[in-house]
């Protein structure tokens, strides 16, 4: 029986839902129209299903609470919301493995995160089904899906605070480790701090989720669902927007400026490069220059992740420039390249990163 109690908690968190996620939407409309082409962007789409499950959810209870379904729950309606939980928790977390992948050394990390992560949760949904509904029909089926469900509905929510804390502190550990400790990226310092921060205030509404299972009517432990995760869901764009932010202030996320300041990521390898020259006559030589170009973040938006050309991610040109020289100049030229090669390391910015070959996407 739903008290007078109930209806002004209920109505607190959809009204909250309802104001939060009005700037949810704003961001997610900005972040959308930046886009290059949102309509080939996972990105953006997880980013507007996450958005509509949150919606659902929230217009499913206050329909419950209202009394359209009801004095007691059925079956489709608690199998519905079942199903919009399920959107809601999925698309949350590969919205967080996308951000992972921005800064991730090798792709089959990102696909063992991805299909791992996938396979964890859905292993916890279908547990779910199996017990939630079957507890909360009324009559219960059984009693003993009564007592199940008492534990192991705190236990769920606790295995998803866990993934969700872990992929958090996945992509803090490999800011530090690889850009800022390996790379001497230190500019993407605050990046992990802020990550780190809005990592305890996930965690704080996952919490409160598993606090408020404890209210005896489910109905306001329904309506607090979209508060939670529309708290989330801005918190994931927040830190799209910042690590765009960041790499665009080292002045790098312009393709024009990488070419104008090519010269300053040549590449150490370049003696290599410059013993395949092809010689055409005794005074003259043709050499193939090769220039490696690293940026963070290209001129895409931050709300790209998947496509090559459009993600946040560290990416590494090489152009191939061939010059005809002579065989005095090539001297010189050589001697210029071992310069340029012991001043590279020397650079404090993106192009540290050609000293690790490969791409961090590649495999």
């Amino acid at each position: 029986m739903t008290s007078k109690s109930d209806i002004q908690v209920s109505s607190l968190a959809a009204g909250f839902s309802i104001g939060f996620g009005l700037l949810t939407v704003w961001e997610a409309v900005k972040q959308t129209r930046r886009n290059r082409n949102p309509l080939r962007s996972t990105y953006i789409y997880m980013l507007w299903g996450e958005i509509v499950a949150n919606l659902a959810i929230l217009i499913v209870g206050y329909l419950w609470i209202d009394g359209h379904f009801g004095d007691s729950p059925t079956i489709p309606l608690l199998f519905f919301i079942l199903l919009f939980w399920v959107f809601e928790i999925q698309l949350l977390m590969q919205i967080i493995i996308n951000r992972i992948a921005v800064i991730a050394e090798r792709q089959d990390t990102i696909w063992k995160l991805k299909y791992g992560t996938a396979i964890v949760i859905t292993a916890i949904n279908i547990a779910v089904f199996c017990i939630f509904i079957p507890a909360h029909v009324i009559p219960p089926v059984s009693q003993l899906y009564v007592d199940i469900n008492k534990y192991w509905d705190r236990i769920s929510k606790c295995l998803i605070l866990l993934v969700d804390a872990a992929l958090n502190y996945y992509f803090s550990r490999t800011v530090k480790k690889r850009l800022v400790e390996q790379h001497g990226l230190v500019k993407y310092a605050p990046l992990a701090q802020f990550n780190d921060k809005l990592m305890v205030v996930s965690i704080l509404m996952d919490v409160m989720l598993i606090c408020l299972m404890s209210h005896p009517n489910p109905i306001v432990f329904v309506q607090f669902h979209p508060v939670a995760y529309m708290v989330k869901l801005n918190i994931e764009m927040s830190m799209a927007t910042l690590i765009t932010k960041v790499a665009r202030e080292a002045g790098l996320g312009d393709e024009e400026t990488n070419e104008h300041d090519a010269s300053l990521s040549y590449a150490k390898n370049r003696s290599q490069v410059g013993r395949s020259g092809i010689h055409h006559s005794h005074n003259d030589a043709v050499l193939m220059n090769t220039y490696h170009t690293t940026t963070v973040g290209g001129r895409g938006s931050e709300e790209d992740f998947e496509g090559m050309k459009d993600m946040n991610g560290i990416h590494r040109r090489v152009d191939v420039r061939i010059e005809s020289t002579s065989n005095s100049e090539t001297a010189s030229n050589h001697e210029l390249d071992k310069v340029r090669g012991r001043s590279f390391d020397r650079i404090e910015d993106e192009m540290s990163l050609t000293n690790h070959p490969g791409h961090p996407r590649g495999a």
